[in-house]
């Protein structure tokens, strides 16, 4: 690798690792927006999208330079499209752990205000909306099926804040396996190619070779695209249990209040 070589890999590097951080403080952002609608603070948005974008952006640089200076040229558009699988991977699962880290934060918030009575350590919380519903339910003298019908509403409304960016962030996350399949199709296709090459005997080891990598970008692709995919739906999987049991207690909040209503 010569000067030039290092300054365009260093300079490419930080425009992706910029450009990527740039990308992922806006989604927070609109985010975040969307979120403070409802009182919600913004908890560093910009700063964790900032941290995320970046290690994204400098990864796929990493990538697309490893291969670029490190690895023998002269392949073929199919073994640079079964790579990309490496940077689809890369760029989804940082997305999708920065949505976990934002709900995570927000979750934890909302429990401790639910064991807080200070109105003041339960502002800028989805559970001080609730409290306040709460509360006009137990004042209300509407009969028990009109009260329920809006509180069920109500309800669904707070849920969804977190809720639907947690359920589409989970679907999303099945995209990963696909980007390994991408890349194990990609393989498997190489594969094919160096078959149809074993028409000379003086090219048989050569071929192998070429086979040998085709089946290594195979089984590679799909092994990161699984071990990158079942960490984060686990996750996604805890926190919707929290969501559920956060829904639980704002439930149980509406029975008492209902009952001291009849008391």
């Amino acid at each position: 690798m010569n000067w030039i070589e290092l300054l365009s890999s260093v300079l490419f590097w930080a425009v992706c690792a910029m450009a990527g951080a740039l990308i992922l403080m806006q989604r927070m952002e609109a985010m975040c927006s969307y979120e403070k609608q409802y009182g919600l603070p913004d908890d560093h948005g910009n700063l964790m999208g900032a941290i995320a974008g970046g290690l994204a952006g400098a990864g796929v640089a990493g990538i697309a330079i490893y291969y670029y200076l490190f690895v023998p040229s002269g392949v073929g558009w199919v073994e640079w499209v079964g790579r990309l699988s490496y940077i689809l991977i890369l760029a989804a699962s940082l997305t999708h752990v920065m949505l976990l880290v934002h709900l995570w934060l927000r979750l934890d918030r909302e429990d401790r205000a639910l064991m807080e009575d200070d109105k003041k350590k339960q502002k800028n919380t989805l559970t001080m909306l609730r409290i306040q519903h709460v509360d006009m339910i137990r004042k209300s003298r509407d009969g028990y099926a009109d009260l329920k019908a809006r509180d069920d509403e109500a309800l669904e409304d707070l849920m969804g804040v977190l809720g639907d960016r947690l359920f589409t962030g989970q679907r999303a996350l099945t995209r990963i396996p696909f980007y390994g399949y991408l890349g194990t199709v990609c393989g498997i296709l190489l594969m094919a190619e160096g078959l149809t090459n074993l028409d000379e005997a003086t090219e048989t080891f050569k071929v192998l070779r070429d086979m040998a990598g085709g089946l290594v970008l195979a089984f590679q692709t799909t092994l990161v695209a699984l071990l990158t995919y079942l960490p984060l739906r686990k996750a996604f999987d805890v926190l919707l249990g929290r969501m559920a049991d956060l829904e639980r207690k704002w439930l149980a909040m509406r029975e008492t209040a209902l009952d001291g209503r009849h008391g």
